[in-house]
């Protein structure tokens, strides 16, 4: 990969793994989705201003439908599906949870394959993700929910997992070639749309001046740029070695409560910590020959 890649990458994990230190009084007072669906918003129709001299090709309708329903795949609907299992799912098994959409994006990956040939690299990206996975439950055992409802809200999880490893893998074809500026703003829209229809009809919309005054906070601002590093990184880094991420967040975030919090150290914590860092190391320097030949085939 090109160091501009490797820079974004590595701020886009730090930003991620570090949001747990920002305060509540530095965040927005609007509920959490109706503050996303503004941002969306402002990030989408900014992107708009900048192409809004541009002609938009009439060849271009059905690859933005597309898109726009592959980005609220990947960004609106695990932020619905995290907010409402938020009372019945844990922190520490939604993050558990989410590890696992390295292993969903291997699969797709393995699924699209026709020949087999791309299903070999994929069983050698398998193995690398299955190891950061099982670190990562030894440093955060999954919580079971005895109840009807959590159980339905830890399904529910587990389809967003699901629907994130493959709207990655759907952006990432979608996003190659195309102006950058364009994908954002079909992007934001989309999920603007979404987000603000559903607290619309969820009866959560606040409308608040002082509330919306309040969505210009540190922690808004960094929702912002991690965004535009999402669908930067999405664009140019292949699936596999972009999936890490999901395995890196977590590692930054686990050796800051390290450092901060000087937890006494066992030998799960040392094991889990050691098979995370390895597994989202392998699949980040995966081989792009090998990634190359699955991508190649439909």
């Amino acid at each position: 990969m090109r160091w501009s890649l490797w820079i974004a990458f590595a701020v886009l994990c730090i930003l991620s793994g570090t949001s747990w230190v920002i305060p509540d009084a530095m965040t927005g007072g609007l509920p959490l989705l109706e503050e996303q669906g503004i941002l969306f918003g402002v990030i989408g129709l900014t992107a708009l201003l900048f192409t809004a001299r541009q002609r938009w090709p009439q060849n271009k309708v059905e690859w933005s439908a597309r898109l726009a329903a592959a980005s609220v795949g990947f960004f609106a609907m695990p932020m619905v599906a995290i907010e409402y299992a938020r009372g019945s799912v844990s922190g520490t098994s939604r993050s558990a949870l989410f590890a696992m959409v390295p292993v969903v994006v291997v699969m797709v990956l393995a699924a699209g394959d026709a020949t087999g040939l791309g299903e070999r690299g994929a069983r050698r990206s398998l193995v690398p993700a299955l190891i950061g996975l099982g670190g990562l439950l030894l440093l955060l055992p999954l919580e079971f929910s005895g109840t009807v409802h959590g159980w339905v809200m830890l399904a529910v999880v587990c389809a967003a997992v699901v629907l994130a490893g493959f709207a990655s893998v759907w952006m990432y074809r979608l996003l190659q070639g195309v102006e950058l500026m364009r994908a954002i703003a079909v992007i934001g829209v989309a999920n603007a749309a979404f987000l603000l229809s559903w607290s619309f009809v969820h009866e959560e919309m606040v409308w608040r001046w002082s509330g919306l005054v309040l969505v210009v906070s540190l922690q808004s601002l960094v929702d912002v740029v991690e965004v535009l590093l999402l669908v930067w990184l999405l664009r140019e880094m292949r699936p596999v070695p972009f999936a890490s991420r999901y395995l890196v967040i977590p590692l930054v975030t686990i050796l800051e409560s390290f450092v901060l919090m000087r937890p006494e150290w066992t030998a799960r914590m040392g094991f889990g910590t050691v098979l995370l860092a390895a597994g989202a190391g392998m699949l980040l320097f995966l081989k792009s020959g090998e990634e190359d030949t699955m991508l190649s085939l439909r």
